[in-house]
């Protein structure tokens, strides 16, 4: 199964269980940054690392839905401290995303219908929910390739972008752009965002019981496997930005707007 590789504009999944702790409020002070400063100059870049704390995964049971749930429903909690923390520092009003689990081997949404062994997750920015689709047979326990973590991860990362102004900037931007500048645009929400990912994980990968050594270096590489992708970026980008996020676990070392365009292809 592939990770999240794309935030879907469409609305909320039909038929499943929120799970984690919804849309609650934190801070709502502060103002959300517009103009081509959100994407250049935003203040999440100078909110230094997360915070460190203790994560933890609880195990997923092969076939087992609702330890799939429970493992989203921890791993999204970890994710909310860390990202309203960041926000709460750069001045920005946070809420957290719903979280779901879809169950089933074709799932139907208004983003579309979808078979969990295609895509395992999504961001839809319409109802603001990271979706995790699974079945029976996709469930399996990873150790050093945890993709329900990067999957969350990602989800709450686009989410984030929302927040900080970056996916209203990049609509109004690409207005005026020809069909190769709204590519290349997009590639840079996306590969920002896998470095946002990226930079979460890192902070709490040690705290997980995942090892540095061998783990890390293959939770980067797997991403090579899934090729190029226009508006996405290519795999040895992605991966480039996956890993600086997860060395420098900060926001901070992933602004792709300012970086030379052989990284952002």
């Amino acid at each position: 199964m592939r990770t999240l590789l794309a935030a879907l504009t469409a609305g909320a999944l039909i038929g499943t269980a929120p799970i984690g702790a919804g849309a609650a409020s934190a801070d709502s002070a502060g103002s959300v940054p517009t103009g081509p400063a959100a994407l250049t100059a935003n203040p999440i870049y100078k909110t230094g690392g997360f915070k460190p704390q203790a994560c933890e995964e609880p195990t997923v049971r092969g076939g087992d839905v609702d330890s799939v749930r429970l493992y989203a429903d921890t791993v999204s909690a970890c994710l909310g401290r860390a990202w309203k923390a960041q926000l709460k520092k750069a001045g920005i009003p946070f809420t957290a995303p719903r979280v779901t689990v879809a169950y089933g081997d074709r799932i139907k949404t208004p983003c579309g219908t979808y078979r969990p062994g295609d895509t395992f997750g999504l961001y839809c920015r319409r109802d603001t929910t990271v979706y995790l689709m699974v079945n029976e047979y996709g469930i399996q326990e990873e150790f050093n390739s945890p993709q329900m973590l990067e999957s969350l991860s990602v989800g709450y990362g686009y989410h984030v972008q929302r927040l900080i102004g970056v996916f209203a900037q990049e609509t109004r931007a690409a207005r005026n752009l020809p069909k190769a500048g709204v590519l290349a645009l997009s590639s840079k929400v996306a590969l920002q965002n896998i470095c946002f990912a990226g930079a979460f994980i890192g902070s709490v990968w040690d705290s997980l019981g995942h090892t540095k050594e061998s783990g890390a270096d293959f939770f980067v590489s797997r991403h090579s496997y899934d090729g190029d992708d226009p508006g996405n970026g290519t795999a040895k980008n992605r991966m480039y930005w996956l890993k600086r996020g997860f060395d420098a676990q900060a926001p901070g070392a992933c602004n792709t707007f300012k970086a030379p365009a052989s990284r952002v292809a």
